[in-house]
């Protein structure tokens, strides 16, 4: 709409130059084509000759110089119209670039916003990927820790299961086991019982034998330690020595064996022993052979 304003002034003023030069060149022309006309006529000798009224010619250099003058401005208004044209068109191209340039830079700030929240929405949507990869791998891993836990259990169960049916049978079988055995002592023992009678009256005969023997082995102990007591003379020193005393049947001193100790105390031991031989003896075979080795402590308090 400006671009028809600017214009119309121009035009308006191109036009009234136009009809000037056009006029201006008619009037040249006019002057160049009047020709003095005579005119021949049937008349009485009396007749006026006429000629047309001269007109003042223009001068020519000034209209030549007037037109170039205008024929030049003309150019230079031209010229800067055209300059204006373009600079008008640089400028609405200068505009229209950066429109274009912010419509190019809207459109890439818009691209790349879509791509920013396409790359958003694909990180989001990765991080939910993962997120569910991550807990299905855990349901998984639960689901398989569950399986081997019962599993495990299962086959504890089964073990224990086994043991216990095991352990059954081996108590069953002891069971029985223990059973025949006591089946076996109860018979033993009714065996055993049948001869008991003539075995038990065996042991007390038995019992009471030893017991006499033993009465007799201690009385003559008694009497033997007696006797030797009266045979030894103890060293005036203190000390003491183990002697031990092999007999044969009659209570004969078949050998004496210091055990140890002093050197006095064993020897006048000795001395002791054989003075006392023979020992007090019996005639029971049993009795003598409890008191076939013996063995004194001669020491101070032997002689008491």
């Amino acid at each position: 709409m400006s671009e028809k304003k600017n214009i119309v002034p121009i035009v308006l003023s191109i036009a009234v130059h136009v009809i000037v030069i056009g006029l201006l060149v008619f009037n040249f022309a006019w002057d160049d084509e009047v020709d003095v006309k005579h005119e021949y006529v049937d008349a009485p000798i009396n007749a006026k000759i006429v000629t047309a009224k001269e007109l003042p010619k223009p001068d020519a250099n000034a209209i030549k110089k007037q037109q170039e003058a205008e024929k030049k401005r003309l150019e230079e208004e031209r010229k800067k119209q055209l300059a204006k044209e373009q600079e008008q068109k640089r400028l609405e191209a200068e505009k229209q670039r950066q429109l274009q340039e912010k419509v190019e830079q809207e459109k890439q700030e818009k691209l790349e916003q879509e791509k920013q929240k396409q790359l958003a929405a694909e990180k989001q949507k990765k991080l939910e990927e993962e997120k569910k990869k991550e807990e299905l791998e855990e349901q998984q891993r639960k689901e398989a820790e569950e399986k081997q836990r019962l599993e495990e259990e299962k086959r504890k169960k089964a073990e224990a299961e086994r043991k216990r049916k095991e352990e059954e049978e081996r108590k069953r079988k002891e069971a029985e086991a223990e059973q025949k055995r006591k089946e076996e002592e109860l018979r033993k023992l009714e065996e055993e019982m049948a001869a008991m009678d003539d075995e038990f009256f065996e042991a007390q005969r038995d019992t009471v034998r030893r017991g006499q023997i033993m009465s007799e082995v201690e009385k003559l102990t008694a009497l033997i330690t007696a006797k030797i007591k009266r045979n030894w003379y103890p060293p005036k020193t203190s000390g003491a020595c183990s002697i031990k005393i092999s007999m044969g049947p009659g209570g004969v001193v078949l050998q004496t064996e210091a055990l140890g100790g002093d050197y006095d105390y064993c020897e006048t031991g000795k001395t002791a022993i054989t003075r006392s031989s023979p020992l007090p003896a019996s005639d029971d075979p049993e009795v003598m052979k409890e008191l076939r080795e013996m063995t004194i402590v001669f020491d101070p308090s032997f002689k008491d």
